[in-house]
């Protein structure tokens, strides 16, 4: 039965006001946000406005409409509603996530680290919350449509921003640095997405499942493909934000996942639907250290985190496990033979996408520079300023950030050493390592803060 014209002034009222619900600002006048924030409110409020607009069509129309139209007029409405769902998820997270409550140093620098990627100029990271302790990148390829789509049925309604990365970070970790390299391994799902890597792996993946055993049946291809896609993909992601950070983002997965905590157990060898496992995971991770020069550095250091990363890429594959509920172990093992087919081109995938610009350590001066910045920080000194035989140098804030990450690792005691203590204090030791520990985040994002100002400071390493 198709809706009266009363129907639809109701329903359009209803859309109306839960759009005003979402789009109208609240307590946003006394927040800062960032560009990629500004930008993506900017639309929706545009998009509220203009949905508006189109709405009060209603309120005019026939009190006996054409059957037809009417009933095209109410699966719009449905349309248009069910994209603000979608919208709803974004909109408070984002407002929540303003300069106060978000690592903006942080990601104003990753910016600048992404737009020198070819292809990738002007990209921007949209941050906001989420109440789970983890790390999210939300594909944007249906919201993108979905906009398409919105824009067929409301007159002059924007595309979807454009190189803009919406990405999730827990609402607890909303001031700290190293928690937040986890960031770089969402920024390659972004990637991924962006400069279109399916199409050059489609094929291979395509060829490793068919030359891998018999002939599948459909579905049983599909969930193969699915799971070597997934496989692949997180893989590339760890390798890209080792190329867009150093080993500082190995750390942090160690240090959030709490990989020490299960690198003795069989389960470092499991592989999840989603996932690959964790030794498989730094195996890749031990090869982009090694080729872009930073396990070099690490050697040296041989901490834990260190002895970690070399003992999980030193088990074989052959000790890889998959299982998945519902379907036989065989085929389990299939999408496992085809990924380790393919695996060995995310190499080349990660040189084609920087094309040189990852960032590398190559000892000598870049050496004496993490010792200086070390050395700093363990007197308590913000390192964005080093002096060297009486000339002042700006480190490179890729090296501030490892440096104070094996810093924070290695060295936290000669730090507190050097501190008066009470008897007290003494005897605390979590509470001062976790006290000096925040104090030394806080001088290195101070540092990469006051790196990218303008200076007549000559570069280290130049």
């Amino acid at each position: 039965m198709p809706p009266l014209a009363s129907d639809l002034v109701r329903d359009a009222a209803s859309l109306r006001s839960l759009i005003r619900s979402i789009y109208l600002q609240r307590d946003d006048v006394d927040r800062n946000y960032r560009r990629a924030t500004v930008e993506f409110l900017a639309y929706i409020t545009d998009l509220g406005r203009k949905t508006e607009l189109y709405l009060e069509k209603f309120a005019s129309a026939p009190t006996d409409p054409d059957p037809a139209l009417a009933a095209m007029d109410r699966e719009n409405i449905a349309s248009l509603r069910s994209f603000w769902f979608d919208l709803h998820d974004l909109v408070q997270p984002s407002r929540d996530a303003d300069t106060l409550h978000s690592p903006e140093i942080l990601i104003s620098y990753l910016e600048d680290r992404l737009s020198a990627i070819p292809g990738l100029s002007d990209c921007k990271l949209l941050i906001s919350h989420t109440p789970e302790l983890n790390y999210v990148q939300s594909p944007r390829q249906h919201l993108r449509e979905r906009a398409d789509s919105y824009a067929a049925i409301v007159p002059g309604s924007q595309k979807f921003p454009a190189k803009m990365a919406l990405i999730a970070i827990p609402y607890s970790q909303d001031e700290n640095l190293f928690s937040n390299l986890i960031i770089c391994h969402e920024i390659g799902h972004f990637v991924f997405e962006q400069l279109g890597l399916e199409e050059p792996l489609s094929g291979r993946i395509e060829n490793a499942l068919r030359n891998s055993g018999p002939t599948l049946s459909s579905d049983d291809r599909s969930w193969c493909l699915e799971r070597v896609w997934a496989w692949i993909e997180e893989i590339f992601c760890d390798r890209f934000a080792i190329g867009l950070i150093g080993p500082a983002f190995s750390f942090s997965y160690i240090e959030m996942f709490d990989v020490l905590g299960i690198a003795d157990k069989d389960q470092v060898n499991d592989f999840a639907d989603t996932h690959p496992s964790d030794s498989c995971r730094f195996l890749e991770h031990f090869r982009q250290l090694q080729i872009t020069g930073w396990w070099s550095l690490l050697e040296q250091r041989g901490n834990t985190y260190t002895k970690l990363i070399r003992d999980l890429s030193n088990i074989p594959s052959s000790r890889y496990k998959f299982e998945s509920k519902g379907r036989s172990r065989t085929l389990a093992n299939r999408a496992l033979k085809a990924f380790g087919k393919v695996r060995p081109f995310v190499s080349s995938l990660i040189a084609g996408v920087f094309r040189g610009r990852e960032c590398r350590f190559r000892g000598g001066e870049e050496m004496e520079c993490v010792r200086a910045i070390e050395k700093y920080l363990s007197w308590g000194v913000v390192p964005a300023t080093v002096i060297r035989e009486r000339v002042a140098y700006q480190p490179d804030p890729v090296i501030i950030v490892n440096a104070g990450y094996l810093f924070y690792l290695e060295e936290i005691s000669t730090l507190i050493g050097r501190i008066r203590q009470s008897r007290q204090e003494e005897r605390q030791p979590v509470w001062q390592r976790q006290r000096w520990s925040q104090r030394v985040e806080q001088w290195t994002m101070k540092a990469i803060e006051d790196v990218r100002l303008p200076t007549n400071r000559r570069p280290w390493p130049t």
